[in-house]
């Protein structure tokens, strides 16, 4: 019986030890996994392409932004003039420590390249905000983003002497094909406002290829444009403001009602944009950032249902996505 009793001790205490053993071996398995992810995780955050990507998704969201934000304007207790004295101001302000650095660069600006520049600043604003007030949002973003790559391609033939293939016409169809299934698809509703805004838009969109022709043109660093539309554009928008050229309601209006456009107008578009963008295509290439940056028309569109609560037809979709793909075809051409 003393023997008996013996062996299932010994019995137990085998069986224990087998066990601690299993979990020490768990834990040990365990610890290895959440080393590994750790260091993944780690390896990630040190990865210059992941920030690349990460540099993009977060202007995406920024450019989403200015299309939403010019869009409440005409609800908001700003007038176009404060939001375009703020989208200039702000940047002027935040990257002065840099002025200094670039005076010698941009007094080597021709005056005629200077002109071009400030095409990307107030006329575009007024522009494409005049547009905003009566068109919806997914019509913004889509002819602000999608369309200019069809006027650069336009004016360049025209004006450049740049040669236009036909892989390169076909691929520009499919933003010309979106943008008309997207107006005419919705055109038995559509209000002579609208039209009126959709023109606008397209004056907008126009304005903002001839200043990327510009840019192309004059091959400046992101930073020292940045700083000449903003310092220039600022200043003759407190011009036109303090002389009663253009309707402001400068101090009669809270910091809070300022704030959305402060946030995406200054400091997004103003800031913000530039510099990741400037570092995701050092990151990621011209190319993929291009191809990155085409996805801006569908987040816009997606963005303005929760947030401005606008509907999206079947046309608008199937108009967003034909412009999408024109975009990113054309980026590869």
């Amino acid at each position: 019986m003393q023997k008996i009793q013996q062996q299932s001790l010994h019995k137990g205490q085998v069986n224990n030890n087998v066990y601690k053993g299993n979990v020490y071996k768990s834990n040990v398995y365990k610890g290895n996994v959440y080393k590994r992810l750790s260091d993944n995780f780690s390896i990630a955050l040190n990865s210059p392409v992941i920030w690349g990507y990460i540099s993009m998704l977060l202007v995406l969201f920024i450019w989403s932004g200015f299309a939403l934000t010019i869009r409440i304007i005409d609800g908001s207790a700003l007038k176009i003039a404060d939001v375009a004295l703020i989208r200039f101001l702000v940047p002027a302000i935040l990257l002065s420590p840099w002025l200094v650095s670039h005076c010698k660069t941009i007094k080597k600006v021709k005056l005629s390249d200077t002109t071009l520049i400030l095409l990307g600043g107030i006329p575009f604003v007024f522009l494409a905000a005049l547009g905003a007030k009566s068109v919806p949002v997914a019509y913004v973003g889509t002819i602000l983003a999608g369309t200019p790559a069809f006027f650069v391609a336009i004016i360049s033939y025209f004006f450049l002497a740049q040669a236009l293939s036909k892989k390169r016409l076909f691929t520009l169809s499919f933003i010309l094909v979106g943008i008309f299934i997207m107006i005419v698809g919705e055109s038995e509703g559509m209000s002579l406002d609208v039209i009126i805004g959709l023109c606008f838009l397209f004056g907008a969109s126009f304005l903002w290829s001839v200043y990327i022709i510009g840019l192309r043109k004059i091959a400046l660093k992101p930073m020292t444009i940045t700083l000449i539309i903003s310092y220039l554009s600022g200043f003759i928008m407190l011009l036109l403001i303090g002389t009663g050229m253009v309707p402001s309601n400068l101090g009669h209006f809270s910091f809070q009602q300022a704030l959305p456009f402060i946030l995406i107008q200054g400091l997004g578009i103003g800031v913000v944009a530039t510099i990741c963008f400037s570092y995701a295509v050092s990151q990621l290439g011209s190319a993929r950032s291009s191809v990155l940056g085409s996805l801006s028309p569908a987040a816009t569109a997606l963005l303005a249902v929760p947030i401005l609560g606008e509907s999206l037809s079947v046309f608008v979709c199937i108009g967003v996505a034909l412009t999408v793909i024109g975009v990113i075809l054309s980026s590869r051409c």
